[in-house]
């Protein structure tokens, strides 16, 4: 059961790791080492084009966004307060630009209201604004935050409309997403991969005879040659020699013995009975 448990965390380990590896090495190379960031839509509309704060000021580095007209059209761009750029524009017929997508670094858009909009130049309220025949570029600053983007064509229509942001901690923390979803997928895959630890094979060690604790196998008795008690044969005399041997001598020192005991044993000599004590023998009477 652990077993399983385990392949299954790995699984899922590896999975979000690759997400993340693949993830935040195509975030890098979109960002580059700048970190810079290219949102665009093509709205081919002579409709203005209101860009609001949840889009301007989503972020705290500068936007700079331009506006390139049509091939022979011009086009008009101004900043405005975000109440006042909404009572300008009104229900007029206008796109609404509502976010941005990562995946394909475009800008979402959608048309609202009917109607033909007024002159929007006419109007004293806008803070900064810029007009040419070609592309039209101006820089949001955040400092100015909330404010919204208008965008109105004079000739022609709206060929492209592009956001820039620069944030050098975005291709930071793409490398960052990268090596952490490399960790995850090299983790995810050693659990799937491992496998359950083996007990070690034991060792099958001879058995050592045991050494002999002086117990042997019975013999037949031995019976000695006078007719003495039968004894046994010794561990390392098998046919009874030594036994034999050791009783004969036993019996020649018992019969010596006895022997022995049946010889009188002749008395110590008085010491006034040897010759060197008697007197000796007169010489007169040894020439009688």
């Amino acid at each position: 059961m652990a077993t399983i448990v385990k392949r299954v965390v790995g699984a899922l380990l590896a999975l979000v790791g690759l997400a993340l590896t693949v993830a935040g090495v195509w975030l890098a190379a979109e960002l580059g080492t700048s970190g810079t960031a290219r949102f665009t839509v093509h709205p081919a509309t002579s409709d203005p084009v209101l860009i609001g704060p949840d889009v301007l000021n989503r972020v705290d580095s500068d936007v700079v966004v331009t506006a390139t007209p049509t091939a022979g059209g011009s086009v008009w761009m101004a900043l405005a307060n975000p109440s006042d750029a909404d009572a300008v524009v009104g229900d007029s017929k206008h796109v609404a630009v509502t976010g941005v997508s990562v995946r394909d670094w475009t800008l979402l858009t959608t048309t609202t209201g009917t109607g033909t909009a007024p002159e929007l130049g006419a109007a004293d309220l806008w803070r900064q604004q810029d007009d040419a025949e070609g592309p039209v570029t101006l820089t949001v600053e955040q400092s100015g935050a909330p404010e919204t983007l208008v965008v109105k064509s004079q000739e022609g229509q709206i060929g492209s409309l592009t956001l820039q942001v620069v944030d050098k901690s975005w291709f930071v923390e793409a490398v960052i997403a990268a090596l952490i979803g490399l960790f995850l997928l090299v983790v995810g895959v050693v659990l799937v991969t491992s496998r359950r630890a083996r007990r070690p094979t034991p060792v099958e060690v001879p058995l050592v005879p045991e050494a002999p604790t002086g117990t042997f196998d019975p013999v037949a008795a031995v019976e000695d040659v006078d007719g003495t008690e039968p004894t046994s044969a010794l561990p390392d005399d098998p046919d009874g020699s030594a036994v034999a041997a050791d009783t004969d001598v036993d019996s020649a020192a018992e019969n010596t013995a006895e022997t022995a005991t049946d010889t009188p044993v002749a008395s110590p000599a008085d010491p006034h009975d040897s010759p060197a004590t008697q007197h000796p023998h007169d010489p007169e009477e040894v020439t009688r």
